[in-house]
């Protein structure tokens, strides 16, 4: 018990760990977002049926959750890649909005039996948040993989090391000077400077 104790906290101090929990702040938001959208539009305003409704959330909350998911969550600045960051997140986006669509309409057609309209809207609300939360994953490892992710040695500025590459010896790092790599070398070239007879 003690050794998976001590994996957990390690794994919460880890940088992917704080990515993770911003990026699920970040869905959170995304998810009120959709929801209090879907329900103004299609059970308040009566804008139109429900997959058009879920559209117009989908949109709406993505707009936000992009750049939230840059700068925040990734640490992403200046100008957005149009081809490694804006099509695919929106690829990915207008993916999980045709799935989200087809289970909202689906919903939808079921609900229409129900005589409360309160009941239907709701039926389509967890048609939509029941399908995002089955894309949560995929679209995190997507994000992180693909889209905003930096590798370790980008992020901490250090260059990848070759194979074979030995690590330095600590006392040559602190005097400035290699070790040489064969005992006693040093020596030898002492004793031809000194006797050049030899």
């Amino acid at each position: 018990m003690a050794p998976l104790v001590s994996h957990v906290r390690a794994f919460l101090r880890t940088e992917h760990f704080r990515r993770l929990w911003k990026y699920a702040s970040v869905s959170v938001v995304s998810t009120l977002v959709t929801q209090i959208v879907l329900f103004l539009t299609y059970h308040v305003w009566n804008v139109g049926p429900a997959m058009e409704c879920n559209v117009i959330a989908t949109i709406v909350a993505s707009i936000p959750a992009y750049y939230l998911n840059r700068t925040w969550t990734w640490g992403k600045r200046g100008r957005s890649k149009l081809w490694g960051e804006v099509v695919p997140f929106w690829t990915i986006t207008l993916t999980a909005m045709v799935l989200s669509t087809g289970a909202v309409g689906l919903a939808a057609h079921f609900a229409d039996r129900m005589s409360s309209s309160l009941e239907r809207a709701l039926i389509v609300n967890c048609a939509n948040l029941f399908t995002y939360a089955v894309l949560w994953t995929a679209r995190y490892f997507i994000f992180n993989r693909f889209l905003f992710g930096t590798p370790v040695a980008e992020a901490t500025g250090a260059a990848p090391s070759e194979p074979g590459d030995d690590p330095p010896d600590a006392a040559a790092i602190a005097t400035g000077h290699r070790a040489d790599p064969e005992p006693g070398l040093s020596e030898l070239a002492a004793t031809d400077t000194a006797d050049p007879a030899l």
